[in-house]
């Protein structure tokens, strides 16, 4: 799959060091560390990525499907790391600012040694602070929003969002924080998903901003 997007990119005069965004549709979530043996191969240095697990692909068998942004290396780009945020998953980076145009990373709950993070668990203690969702959704935008601010961007920038879900039930607590930080929301896509790369993590979301 990976040697066939090559081909399209040098038809286009790009190369894949000009990805500044990557989404990996897997069915199996068993499959990720072997998928990003190969993905370093062609990826030494990773660009910005979400990563989800999907019910079915359109073809049977297809285990994966790659969908990749690529800009033309003549338009100047900076890679974005942010303080204070978790890496990404597979060492990826926070996100490409290109011209005025940043591709963040899908952000999940998550840090490299508690799984999910510890400010987006549920207090047993006080389990009517906040549902697992809030607190989880809470943490990524929080963190989105530093990188956002990284790239002098807003989230007010933000001109698409993905959010993907675990359980769709979900959805009502996840839109009560996602007003708190979009009083104008942008375009979103919202979907369930099969699961996603962290256990126990519900949703992530997935922006790109246009700083005006």
């Amino acid at each position: 799959m990976l040697s066939n997007i090559r081909s399209v990119y040098e038809a286009a005069g790009c190369e894949f060091a000009d990805t500044v965004k990557a989404q990996i549709f897997l069915t199996d979530l068993d499959d990720f560390v072997h998928f990003d043996r190969v993905w370093r191969e062609f990826f030494p240095s990773p660009p910005p990525r979400t990563t989800i697990q999907i019910g079915a692909l359109l073809v049977p068998g297809c285990r994966i499907e790659i969908d990749l942004t690529a800009v033309h290396a003549r338009v100047p780009r900076k890679v974005i790391a942010a303080k204070d945020v978790p890496a990404p998953m597979a060492h990826g980076c926070h996100g490409v600012l290109v011209g005025d145009m940043l591709y963040a990373a899908g952000q999940l709950a998550s840090n490299e040694t508690t799984g999910v993070a510890h400010e987006a668990r549920q207090d047993p203690a006080f389990p009517y602070y906040g549902s697992d969702i809030q607190k989880q959704t809470r943490y990524i935008l929080g963190n989105l929003r530093r990188v956002f601010e990284a790239a002098r961007c807003s989230l007010d920038d933000v001109v698409k969002s993905q959010v993907f879900l675990t359980d769709l039930a979900d959805f009502h607590y996840f839109d009560q924080v996602w007003k708190e930080f979009f009083p104008s929301p942008p375009p979103r896509t919202t979907l369930q998903v099969s699961g996603l790369l962290v256990p126990g993590c519900r949703v992530e979301i997935d922006l790109v901003g246009c700083r005006r």
